[in-house]
Parts: structure tokens; sequence; C-alpha cells
């Protein structure tokens, strides 16, 4: 039973290899990418072959609790438009004033700073 449901979601997943990894992939993007600021979220991008994701949540945000909860929010929302981004490399930083956002906030917020950022694929039926 677990197979099939694991199968019906496979592309809606978000598996290990989206993952932008460690300290030194994280510092490239940084150098290298552009960044595009809004009031709770920073997101950094730098174009590539593959999609990537990183996010970051400094402890000026709160307690472990509040930083893991903003982290898990940020990553149902990027797992949900995944597959409607451009391939590149993606970090999300969360600013000190998102641990006073809904959860429905921080979703219209990124998903308005990505299309700002024009990283949303265009639809094909158009």
């Amino acid at each position: 039973m677990e197979g099939r449901d694991r199968a019906a979601r496979g592309s809606e997943s978000f598996p290990r290899r989206c993952r932008l990894g460690g300290n030194r992939n994280y510092r490239y993007v940084y150098r290298k990418g552009k960044s595009y600021p809004s009031k709770n979220l920073v997101l950094i991008h730098l174009k590539g072959k593959e999609q990537r994701f990183g996010f970051s949540v400094s402890s000026k945000v709160g307690n472990a609790v509040t930083r893991n909860r903003i982290r898990r929010c940020l990553r149902e929302d990027v797992r949900r438009l995944r597959l409607r981004l451009k391939s590149g490399k993606y970090i999300f930083i969360a600013r000190p004033a998102v641990k006073t956002a809904a959860h429905a906030e921080l979703t219209r917020e990124l998903e308005n700073l990505l299309r700002r950022a024009k990283l949303v694929k265009e639809d094909e039926s158009k």
C-alpha cells in the first residue's frame, strides 16, 4: 500500500538530489547569484542545468523550534512549486520578521517573489 502512495506522488516529492548540499555550494550561490528581497524572505538565484534548493534561517529568527517550522513551511511550498520553476540553484533566506507571519502569508510572498524574479515557467497552453 505504501509503495503505491509513493508512486502516485512521485513527481511532487522533494528528493534529496534537489537539496543544495554543503557550505561550499551555499557560498558559491551567495557569491555568484542574484538577490531578490521581500519583506520576510530573500531569494538568491543562480542559473544552472538542474534544480537545487537551500533554506537558511538564522538564529535571529527564533529558537530551534521556530526555525525548523519556518524551514518546513518553505520546503513544502517549494516542493509544490518545484515543477513550475526554472532550473538553477535557489537559496531562500528567512528574515527575522518571518516569525510572526502565517504559513499562508509566507506562501503568497514566496510565489510573488518567484514571479517578480521571473523564475516561474510560462504556461505552454497560452
